[in-house]
């Protein structure tokens, strides 16, 4: 390390960390003054940058539901590394991709992997003058500031000093660490990786699984356990319909099981969101989002984005906005919006496989644009809008819980699965592999002691029961743990009614008698409801990580001129 070096510890390295990584470095090649950084990085998964959600050893039918030209982990005119090593994701993948990937729009999320550990080794090899850069496959288990510096506790015992904290540690590991018996069936506490928790041996050809959970991570299960073991998906009339060619080591009946049972609807092919107007509709709505005044009324959020669907799906049909038809689909959407915001959308339910299949020929073109896909498609053009006015204290705390509802639910129409894992999803319910009998209101039970799952439609035996809902985003002091601990220690805090830490624009901290914490930053999922939407692969939906990586540049730059003065002194 340099003399006079500002050490900098990342803990953690998947694409949040590697984001802030890149910042960092981009801000140090483009600093007209001397920066002397000794950064040293703490990841204990053996594919940095990427982490375990975007491991490059799995399998391939697990895949993005962001589309890949939305893919790039280089800021605009960066200059980390040298031109020819910042490819975005589509280049990467033209060069280095294999074949039968390079045109596929949601790609597996082990080939987006790829791309991230690449970006690493990229930025590993050409560091600017004055910067160093360590990786210890270690994981960092306490940290506490003691004169004027960070000591931490790794878990292997060792034991390490930085200037400057930055955590992301991103997904919170599972509480089990292996599997149990739960009466007649086994119980997997995850999905991730499927490798371990849905191996043959774990789940056996021919059982019954009940799983809890009917979002992503669901269809990511169920592919596993058929596609995943040899079956086979087919096109039978277009892309929205496919046939599924079961193998002799699939499972026997997938059964799903959720508090809801509404699905995630499909993610519409981009030609959808390309028809002339529907752009302008987005930014004259985007704008109206961002200049609602402090303190306003919720409802008032809800009719700027009724009014924007209603817009949208006039457009979207090649018809003027402002039409009779317009208002009517708006006030469709207000009442939509309003029930999900009050948590009562069991009015409207229909068929999860009927709402599935629509939302796919909706998107494919085959169906005209419906209020699912205008809500959704509001959603996702103003959603850059509302992480910029929501976020932080852009919300009071009693307005809190209804923007809650409501994302949970504009969640499931706006970002969904890609369209092939819903046309699968379908395969595999016409072919009788995933029942959805049970898929509303359903729970384990047991009867004569074997494991059953209820519903009001009757109840069916089950041999293994695995659990495809996630850990929340956020702190749990419960989980213990690093973060926990910072917020016991008083470092860090978490807002009352929310789940992730409180962080200022540059991502540092704030502790719990309200003041920012000096040297500490965190990114990604452990501010998640302070800072909306981390779980999300765009990096220009948050300036968090930017702001931090040009404070440490000028932090780094202060001290280097004071050594340098003191020894002009001397």
């Amino acid at each position: 390390m340099a003399t006079g070096a500002l050490r900098v510890a990342m803990v953690g390295l998947g694409p949040k960390g590697l984001f802030a990584l890149e910042r960092l470095l981009d801000h140090a090649h483009r600093a007209d003054h001397t920066v002397a950084l000794d950064i040293q990085i703490f990841e204990p998964h053996p594919a940095p940058g990427a982490g375990p959600v975007y491991a490059p050893g799995q399998p391939d039918h697990l895949r993005m539901n962001i589309a890949s030209d939305l893919l790039n982990m280089w800021g605009p005119g960066s200059r980390a590394v040298a031109s020819a090593r910042r490819l975005s994701y589509l280049d990467w993948r033209r060069a280095n991709g294999p074949s039968g990937h390079r045109r596929e729009r949601y790609p597996p999320r082990s080939l987006v992997g790829r791309y991230l550990t690449d970006g690493f080794a990229a930025i590993a090899v050409d560091t600017p003058a004055g910067v160093t850069l360590n990786l210890q496959t270690v994981a960092i288990t306490r940290a506490q500031r003691r004169d004027d510096r960070w000591t931490m506790l790794a878990a292997d015992g060792s034991v390490h000093t930085a200037d400057e904290l930055c955590v992301a540690v991103g997904h919170r590991a599972i509480a089990s660490t292996d599997a149990v018996s739960v009466g007649s069936a086994v119980f997997i506490p995850a999905v991730f990786p499927v490798a371990r928790w849905l191996s043959r041996e774990r789940v056996p050809p021919g059982a019954t699984v009940a799983i809890r959970g009917f979002a992503l991570t669901f269809i990511d299960a169920a592919l596993a356990l058929t596609e995943g073991r040899g079956g086979a998906f087919e096109v039978e009339k277009s892309s929205c319909r496919l046939r599924y060619r079961p193998s002799a080591d699939d499972v026997g009946v997938i059964a799903p099981f959720s508090r809801s049972g509404r699905p995630m609807l499909a993610k519409p092919e981009p030609e959808r969101a390309a028809a002339p107007g529907l752009d302008d509709i987005g930014e004259t709505d985007s704008i109206r989002i961002l200049s609602l005044p402090e303190g306003f009324a919720f409802d008032d959020l809800l009719v700027i984005l009724a009014a924007s669907a209603g817009a949208c799906v006039e457009v979207a049909n090649g018809r003027h906005a402002g039409t009779e038809r317009q208002l009517l689909v708006q006030a469709q959407a207000l009442s939509w919006l309003r029930g999900a915001v009050v948590g009562d959308r069991a009015a409207d339910q229909v068929d999860a496989a009927e709402e599935i299949r629509r939302s796919l020929e909706v998107g494919a073109g085959r169906r005209p644009p419906d209020l699912n896909w205008a809500l959704g498609h509001a959603w996702r053009s103003l959603y850059p809008a509302l992480v910029t006015r929501l976020s932080g204290a852009g919300l009071c705390d009693t307005a809190w819980p209804a923007f809650a509802r409501l994302a949970r639910e504009m969640e499931r129409v706006a970002f969904g699965p890609p369209p092939v894992n819903a046309a699968k999803l379908l395969a595999l319910v016409d072919a009788g592999r995933v029942d959805l009998t049970h898929v509303s209101g359903a729970h384990i039970t047991s009867q004569d002691g074997i494991t059953v799952l209820s519903s009001p439609r009757g109840a069916r035996a089950v041999d293994v029961v695995v659990d495809a809902v996630l850990p929340g985003p956020g702190v749990r002091l419960t989980d213990g743990g690093l973060l926990a601990q910072l917020v016991v220690d008083g470092y860090a805090r978490v807002v009352r009614g929310r789940r992730g830490l409180e962080v200022a624009a540059d991502a540092s901290c704030i502790d719990a008698d309200g003041q920012a914490t000096i040297g500490l930053a965190v990114l990604g999922r452990a501010t998640e409801d302070w800072v909306i939407g981390n779980d999300t692969l765009n990096r220009d939906l948050h300036p968090h990580a930017d702001l931090w990586a040009r404070r440490i540049v000028e932090t780094s730059a202060a001290r280097t001129s004071m050594s340098s003065c003191a020894a002009t002194d001397v």
